[in-house]
This record gives C-alpha cells, sequence and structure tokens, in this order.
C-alpha cells in the first residue's frame, strides 16, 4: 500500500495541472492561446491550421503593448492549410515550450482536428481590421474569420461604372440594329474615327453663327439683287478656273460675312468677291489663282496692290477663321445617309443647292436646313421612296414637318431657274457631266 502512494500523488499532480487555465503564449504580432477542450462555445469549434491556434472568446487576452505595436492598415494574412507532419512539429515545438505534457484525450482530440484540417486546404484565415477594432477595445475573443476563397470584390463605383457601360453599349446596339452605320471603316480617306467629332464641330459653329438674314441693312450702296448678280458671275470664275466645289461655296460664305461686317461701295464689290474666291481656294483647293489672272478676269478694274490689300483686310475683319460650316460640308454627309448610289440624285441635289447661293431668301435659314431640304426636293423629284428616311433624319437632326417650309423655297428656286436672269448655275448643271439634271421637270408642288 504505501508503494503506490506516489504513484497516486503523481496522478493526482498530474490531474491538477491539466484543470489548471493553460497559460497564454504571447508573440510579438500575434496571439497563441493554447486549445482547451472544455469550452463548448463555437469559437472553440474552430478548425486549426497549425499556425493559429483557435480558442474561446474568454480564454484569449491581449495584452496593450502588443496592440500598440499592430498596424492601422487593415492586414489580410492568408494561410493555406500545412501538411499533417508540419503541423504536428509545429504542435510539438509549442508544446514542448511549455513543457506540458498532453492527456490522451487531448491526443485523441488534436487527431481528430487534424483529420478535419486536412481536408479543408482551401480555407483562408482572414483577419479584418474593421471588425478587430471594436474587439481589442472590449479584449475578447480572437477576429478570425475562414471564409471560402472568393474572387476580389468591386466597389460601388465600379459597379455603377460597369453598369452604365453595359447600358450604353447596350442601347448601342439597338440603334445599331434599327439603322446601319453610313461610313466605310476599310477606307482611311474618310476618317472614319474623327468624323463624328469633325462634324460636332460644323454643327456647335453653325450654331453660334447668326443667321445673316438682315445683314443688307447696313450696305448704303448695294442690294440683294448686286449680290445676287455677283455670285451668279463667280460662279462663272470659278468654272473658268476649274476649282474644286466646296470651294464655291466657302467663297459664297466668306462674301456674306464680310459684307454682314463691312459696309462696302458699289464699285468695290467685284474686288470683295474675287478676293473672297482667292481666300477660299488658298483654304480648299489644290492650287489657288494666280493675283494677276483675277486682276485680268475682272478687266483691270483693279491692280495687284488692291487686291493683295483687301485680302489683309479681309482677314482681318473675319479674324482669320475660314473653316465655317457651308452646305457643302453638310451635303457630303447627307448624300451618304441618303444611300443612293444615283449619280443624277446626287447632282439634283448640288444643283438645288447652288440655285440657292444667288438667292439672297435662302439666308434665312441654316446651312444644313438648306442641305436637307435639297435632298428631300431632290427624292421627292425623282419619285424616291420614301422621301424622308430614320437614317437622314438622325444625321440631318430635321424630321421631314421641320423642313417643309424650306423645301417649298427650294422649289420656287427650281420652278423659276429657266426663266431667271442668273442662269450660269442652269446651264452649267444642263451639260453631260451633270447627267442633265437642270433640264428635269421641277414638280408644281410638295407631296403631302
Amino acid at each position: 500500500m504505501r508503494k503506490s502512494l506516489p504513484v497516486l500523488r503523481q496522478a493526482s499532480g498530474l490531474e491538477a495541472s491539466a484543470t489548471a487555465k493553460p497559460p497564454i503564449v504571447t508573440a510579438r504580432r500575434s496571439i497563441v492561446p493554447k486549445p482547451s477542450n472544455l469550452s463548448t462555445r463555437p469559437w472553440g469549434n474552430r478548425v486549426s491550421d497549425g499556425f493559429i491556434v483557435m480558442g474561446s472568446r474568454a480564454q484569449t487576452k491581449v495584452d496593450g503593448g502588443v496592440l500598440s505595436r499592430k498596424s492601422i492598415k487593415p492586414a489580410v494574412k492568408t494561410m493555406i492549410t500545412a501538411p499533417n507532419t508540419q503541423r504536428n512539429s509545429k504542435s510539438n515545438h509549442l508544446f514542448t515550450m511549455k513543457k506540458l505534457k498532453p492527456r490522451p484525450a487531448d491526443l485523441s482530440k488534436r487527431k481528430q482536428q487534424d483529420n478535419k484540417a486536412s481536408v479543408s486546404k482551401n480555407i483562408l484565415s482572414v483577419v479584418s481590421n474593421e471588425e478587430s477594432a471594436p474587439e481589442e477595445e472590449n479584449i475578447s475573443g480572437g477576429t478570425i474569420i475562414a471564409r471560402r476563397k472568393s474572387d476580389r470584390r468591386n466597389s460601388f463605383t465600379c459597379s455603377i461604372m460597369s453598369r452604365s457601360k453595359l447600358l450604353k453599349e447596350g442601347s448601342k446596339v439597338k440603334s445599331e440594329e434599327i439603322l446601319p452605320n453610313i461610313d466605310d471603316d476599310r477606307n482611311h480617306l474618310e476618317v472614319c474615327d474623327y468624323v463624328d467629332d469633325i462634324y460636332q464641330y460644323y454643327w456647335v459653329m453653325e450654331g453660334q453663327s447668326p443667321l445673316l438674314k438682315n445683314y443688307m441693312g447696313i450696305q448704303k450702296e448695294i442690294t440683294p439683287q448686286m449680290r445676287g448678280i455677283l455670285i451668279n458671275w463667280l460662279v462663272e470664275v470659278h468654272l473658268k478656273f476649274d476649282l474644286m466645289q466646296e470651294t464655291l461655296f466657302l467663297t459664297a460664305t466668306l462674301l456674306d460675312r464680310y459684307l454682314s461686317l463691312e459696309s462696302i461701295k458699289k464699285n468695290e464689290m467685284q474686288l470683295v468677291g474675287l478676293t473672297a474666291l482667292l481666300l477660299a481656294s488658298k483654304y480648299e483647293d489644290f492650287w489657288h489663282p494666280r493675283v494677276t489672272d483675277l486682276v485680268s478676269i475682272s478687266a483691270e478694274s483693279y491692280t495687284r496692290d488692291q487686291m493683295l490689300q483687301m485680302e489683309k483686310t479681309m482677314l482681318k475683319k473675319l479674324k482669320f477663321r475660314l473653316n465655317e460650316p457651308t452646305p457643302y460640308v453638310f451635303m457630303l454627309r447627307f448624300l451618304k445617309a441618303a444611300q443612293s448610289n444615283h449619280m443624277k440624285f446626287e447632282h439634283l441635289a448640288f444643283y438645288l443647292i447652288e440655285l440657292c447661293l444667288v438667292e439672297y431668301e435662302a439666308l434665312s435659314y441654316k446651312p444644313s436646313m438648306l442641305c436637307a431640304s435639297a435632298i428631300y426636293v431632290a427624292r421627292c423629284t425623282l419619285q424616291m421612296e420614301p422621301p424622308w428616311t430614320p437614317l437622314l433624319s438622325k444625321h440631318a437632326r430635321y424630321e421631314e414637318s421641320h423642313i417643309r417650309s424650306c423645301a417649298k423655297m427650294v422649289l420656287k428656286f427650281h420652278r423659276a431657274a429657266k426663266t431667271t436672269m442668273l442662269k450660269v448655275s442652269h446651264e452649267k448643271y444642263a451639260k453631260l457631266d451633270y447627267c442633265r439634271v437642270a433640264n428635269i421637270k421641277p414638280l408644281d408642288r410638295l407631296p403631302m
């Protein structure tokens, strides 16, 4: 009996040491409490990965010095569960440091936990600073949250931007399904990447430019009829020098702009018109007529120095702004939107818009409105159905009801082209090069 007493004392000492509160190992940046099998809370059932040992909220004690050394930035620790051999070696190392001999029940419990941990190799341990802040104040429980690996969540701003982008793409696809694209991406000369920006500039410039329908009020010696005679003569000069079509329309635009800003004498009208043609050809054409040729075509009415001086005066008055939206630039775009390869239709549209150049009444409408009306009248004259398409409405930015009034004026000019005194444009488009569109009989009235 006496020999068994030391054995009983040793066993009771072992039980006392086992039932004692397990000490806590405090590291520099992590808190590693010893696991306990006595807790029944959910935090005690967490699976250990060999590096971080989960403990109950009541067992976790945080040192104030450790908290002060923690980084303010949110810390995310991703740890993949190690093999069983590494976990056993590291856990044995921890228990060796404590100089504690685990009970058999602890060893069996640890084996069960190791088996469960080996299944969850893809489980991540994420430590959130936002969730750890209130727990550090209360000094309660661990702050480790286990969840499956997932993609990074987008921010609220990114989700809004992606949603708006999807909506924009959806509306664009819907509009493209209804209306075809009029630009040829294979033709680099059409600058399809910039054509929308270019025409947006023209629309803005046209909106900022006031209508010149009343500029004759500042002129004392010239009249609208004299203006028409001058432009009719400039069309003939333009044909003689074989200049480009856009040069003619820019000439008329620069002439009207200058006359709306400066009052001139009657004997200066021809000089101003020739100077406007010189500036337009320098800006638009491949070459420009010589000053001496322009002086000679005016029957030596002016000198070379007078024309050069007028060129300087006009540039200063126009503030060197020569890139004005003319009917020609809008006509090119609208003809593409009409999607007609009929050369007779194109020549007829240009014929109608050229008839408007000599008429002072046409200045009551914007260049884009004149072009849209000319295309509408040309389609009606050639009996093209429908006379106004949704694609034309998109690019011309006018509905059929908007252009009816201007179209009636264009039709009036068309009906009077054969009987008027200003017949240069009529004779020009009566040639075979222009499909003789001037000989086409005009409509009696627009269709209802």
